[in-house]
């Protein structure tokens, strides 16, 4: 098989041309939409991937690699880790006008700064190639990916498809279904049966809710998800992320402060949560010490091997909040959108690459050996994660996690202040105004 891996350091040592720090506007070039899998031949690839080495996930895309390579002999696929630290040194090369031929992370239509490579005519447009038939089901590839996710793929503005889902996460709320059924605690669809379901698992000596205190954005998923459902998504985003208000300016807010300051003060979070890593908090949960645990869907997958055989798991959109103003039916989500570079000499066959990843056959296998989720539609739930399906499909909507806060500059001070709260550092009307000073800080208002 001649696909290899791109180093890890080649990200961080390769030469880049001078002047190069913005992204020029270049003419998107493609194949003719109706005839692009005649116009197939060996090329190379080299494709940005998620997987670290030695993972399960890195495995499973090498043999679509190989299967590419053999249907098309003479090609080449080079796999390259695009994700965590390796992400600065590839999008300078995106910067400087030598991508990869596909890669992750280049446009979400919710995200205003990962527009502006479209924008910039750095992605190829795949709306004619998403509206031709797909073979497998003769209707237009397009329909192929759930319609919730398609906010995700597309421009707001020209409506036009830069990227196409391969993994979708789901932020839910995981139990341990087995002990809920032993202790007769009711699985928490709003947010008085998960007040009521921590007083019953501490009544047994179970803490509730398994967490790290050592990485804030996994605390800050608790405000996130309160938010969502006090505010509303688009309120929530526009004062937090976008700096359009401010936080005092809506009573949601200290509401979901005081909903998380509640569960604070009834001790209901893993016992020792301020030193506990995510690993280990994780692992505690499968070990049976909390009853839940808010996380996204990939936990199964990235926890298999410390997942007991016997251990039956729940999973649960967030609760809802009686009598709030916000988004009740929303599901926060990310899609690893892929997207291919106009720069690319061998478009036809990068096409060929999403076609293949993204096929209900391939996702499928995925879903089976690795566990992660799809947006395709027709593709099961993972196995050990019943009921994703159901939380997918019956979602109002899919908005994007963390209201962009990650990829925002506001995203640090606000999570910061949410870790003092659960550290009983200070109450929720102290959070309240010391988030206000650090939004106007940030956003200069």
């Amino acid at each position: 098989m001649m696909m290899r891996r791109a180093a890890l350091v080649a990200a961080f040592t390769m030469v880049l041309a001078a002047g190069c720090s913005g992204s020029s506007s270049v003419e998107t070039q493609g194949p003719d939409a109706a005839s692009w899998r005649d116009q197939v031949k060996p090329g190379k690839l080299e494709v940005g991937v998620l997987s670290a080495k030695g993972t399960p996930g890195l495995k499973f895309l090498e043999n679509v690699g190989a299967g590419l390579e053999k249907d098309h002999p003479g090609s080449e696929v080079t796999l390259t880790f695009a994700n965590t630290e390796a992400r600065p040194g590839i999008e300078q090369r995106w910067r400087a006008g030598e991508p990869p031929d596909l890669d992750y992370a280049m446009f979400d239509g919710t995200i205003p700064d990962l527009r502006a490579w479209a924008d910039d005519g750095a992605l190829v447009d795949l709306t004619p190639y998403l509206k031709q038939e797909d073979p497998g089901t003769g209707k237009p590839w397009l329909d192929r990916y759930s319609p919730t996710v398609r906010k995700f793929m597309e421009h707001p503005e020209t409506k036009q498809i830069y990227a196409v889902p391969s993994e979708l996460s789901l932020h839910v709320l995981f139990y341990n279904a087995k002990m809920f059924k032993d202790l007769g605690v009711k699985p928490p669809a709003t947010w008085d049966d998960l007040l009521r379901a921590a007083d019953a698992l501490k009544a047994k000596n179970v803490d509730p809710i398994a967490l790290t205190g050592l990485f804030e954005p996994y605390m800050g998923m608790w405000s996130d998800h309160l938010w969502l459902r006090t505010v509303g998504y688009g309120k929530a985003r526009a004062v937090l992320t976008e700096g359009n208000g401010h936080i005092t300016d809506d009573p949601g807010f200290l509401k979901g402060l005081q909903m998380l300051q509640e569960l604070r003060d009834k001790n209901a979070f893993l016992t020792g949560f301020k030193g506990t890593d995510f690993t280990a908090a994780q692992a505690q949960f499968f070990q049976g010490k909390a009853g839940m645990i808010l996380m996204g869907s990939w936990l199964v997958s990235e926890m298999k091997d410390v997942i007991p055989k016997d251990f039956e798991l729940g999973v649960l959109a967030f609760p809802k909040v009686a009598g709030a103003a916000g988004d009740q039916g929303a599901v926060m989500a990310a899609l690893q959108n892929v997207s291919i570079a106009s720069k690319s000499p061998d478009i036809p066959l990068a096409l060929e690459w999403v076609n293949r990843l993204t096929s209900v056959e391939t996702q499928t296998k995925r879903a089976n050996e690795i566990g992660e989720v799809s947006a395709v539609v027709g593709v099961p739930s993972p196995p050990g994660v019943p009921g994703i399906d159901a939380v997918l499909s019956t979602a109002e909507s899919l908005q994007p996690r963390e209201f962009g806060l990650g990829q925002s500059k506001a995203g640090k001070p606000v999570y910061a202040e949410i870790a003092r709260l659960l550290f009983g550092q200070q109450d929720a009307d102290e959070t309240l105004k010391r988030l206000d000073v650090a939004l106007r800080r940030v956003h200069k208002n």
